[in-house]
């Protein structure tokens, strides 16, 4: 009952923040900030699936064994609630075409797009409380999971990779990047795999090699310290309060930091948070100095591309996924002022650990609870989307990160805009760590987002942080009660 209850305030919480939400909607709270972008507007979900595919005869045979055994997901259609528009739906929709008419057990995956993150999030808590999702595979991150499962209402992807039949090899687990591998397991919901990878990005800190080079250094940064030269250096012989280093203030960059440092803001059993640990505290008063001595400054009108582009910034901070718009930043404030453009790249945010420790983030595809069918047949696809040959397509198409090594990238390397810096970011892959999958951490990263810009702005960082740390804790105990 308190459950039912739970799910009604929060339809009725989405509906009174629809009545008064801006005309623009904001991004949603719980993902990690990504680059601009520049596609059309999301498409209207399609109604009509595609084209029903052919079942080849035999080819489809249900398992004998297993938890699988006797299901047969022939002819299922699979409704795919997705986040992507313009260009990239389109080249999605050119991926699955293949799927669709090659697929041997005829099944049929109909993509619609729904908006962003937080649409997708609000449609399917709707779903949820009505009693029924109408989609077979969804995209979302981690804690949406957590959330989602709070009703029983995904279905384990442990089933699926672990089936004798359906399953995937020893090898083919091994061929994915461990901290990809790892991070749709949930010790909360006894270590259940509630979400697969189907790509992802990473923190990077993106740098101005020209301007560094005039400035007399050879190469990027490795080190905080070397940070804390380079960016006074440039800050001081640009001397107007800017010139260093853009100040990312979303809870990604607290995390990257902290990790940066050596430590984490997940606790060792992965069930509750330490945002007041000695690494978090250490980073955050690295960059609170930074920003008191000129040597870092806040750019909030948008997006600092254009900001690295202009020699504004030597160093600036972001997702893997702004990769290309950098590089077309580059190309325009170059062609504009009638100059060569300048030389740049991307790498680890600086680090006192003996090796990088990044920040990896990304959204997971879920398969709700609907019919063993129809489940099934949405674990073929997935396992399909996520082959190396398939994920070569879809990185050339999305320009986000493969999820298994194995990927063939060389051409994508080649020829995409920013493909030299985006090799550089794919080579520190296996360093990676993530952010919390917990149930709260949408909660927290809103948090952490007003301490993170107090604390720069002068704030007790210690007392700030353990004010954190205690409010985040006790939202995911409270939370986590319902799945008592």
């Amino acid at each position: 009952m308190l459950r039912k209850q739970i799910w009604l305030l929060a339809m009725l919480l989405t509906a009174a923040l629809m009545l008064a939400a801006c005309p623009a909607a904001a991004p949603a709270p719980g993902a990690p900030a990504e680059a601009p972008t520049a596609e059309a507007p999301a498409a209207e979900a399609t109604e009509a699936p595609a084209e029903e595919a052919a079942v080849t005869e035999g080819a489809c045979t249900p398992a004998t064994d297993g938890e699988l055994a006797g299901v047969d997901p022939s002819g299922q259609t699979v409704v795919w609630w997705h986040n992507h528009s313009g260009s990239r739906a389109e080249r999605l929709g050119a991926i699955i075409d293949q799927f669709n008419s090659d697929n041997e057990c005829g099944i049929t995956v109909d993509a619609q797009n729904q908006g962003g993150y937080g649409d997708i999030r609000d449609k399917v808590n709707a779903g949820i409380a009505a009693g029924e999702v109408p989609a077979a595979l969804i995209v979302g991150y981690q804690n949406d999971q957590a959330f989602y499962q709070l009703n029983g209402a995904l279905v384990d992807f442990n089933i699926f990779v672990n089936d004798p039949t359906w399953g995937l090899t020893e090898e083919e687990i091994a061929d994915f990047y461990p901290v990809f591998w790892e991070q749709g397991l949930h010790p909360a919901f006894n270590n259940e795999r509630l979400g697969f990878p189907p790509n992802r990005s990473e923190e990077m800190l993106y740098y101005n090699q020209t301007l560094l080079e005039e400035l007399g250094y050879d190469a990027p940064p490795t080190t905080p310290e070397e940070l804390r030269e380079m960016a006074c250096a440039a800050a001081e012989a640009k001397g107007d309060g800017t010139g260093g280093y853009i100040l990312r203030a979303d809870a990604s960059a607290t995390a990257a930091w902290t990790y940066a440092f050596g430590g984490d803001i997940l606790n060792e059993e992965g069930t509750g948070y330490v945002l007041n640990g000695p690494a978090t505290v250490e980073a955050l008063t690295f960059l609170q100095e930074l920003y008191n001595d000129g040597c870092a400054y806040f750019f909030t009108e948008g997006y600092p591309e254009t900001e690295l582009a202009a020699r504004n910034a030597v160093f600036t901070q972001g997702s893997s996924s702004g990769i290309p718009f950098y590089q077309e930043a580059i190309d325009t404030v170059a062609k504009e002022a009638g100059r060569d453009a300048d030389v740049w790249g991307v790498t680890a945010i600086p680090h006192t650990t003996p090796d990088p420790v990044q920040n990896i983030y990304g959204g997971d595809v879920m398969i709700p609870v609907t019919t063993p069918e129809q489940e099934l047949a949405a674990w073929i696809f997935v396992k399909w989307f996520t082959s190396p040959d398939i994920q070569a397509q879809w990185v050339a198409a999305s320009g986000y990160f493969p999820t298994r090594a194995s990927t063939p990238v060389d051409d994508y390397v080649a020829t995409a805009v920013g493909g030299t810096q985006w090799a550089q970011a794919l080579e520190l892959l296996p360093y990676g760590t993530y952010e919390p999958q917990l149930i709260s951490y949408e909660q927290v990263r809103d948090r952490l987002e007003q301490d993170f810009n107090a604390i720069i702005q002068g704030g007790d960082i210690q007392a700030t942080l353990d004010a954190a740390n205690e409010f985040g804790n006790q939202v995911q105990e409270e939370l986590m009660a319902e799945v008592q």
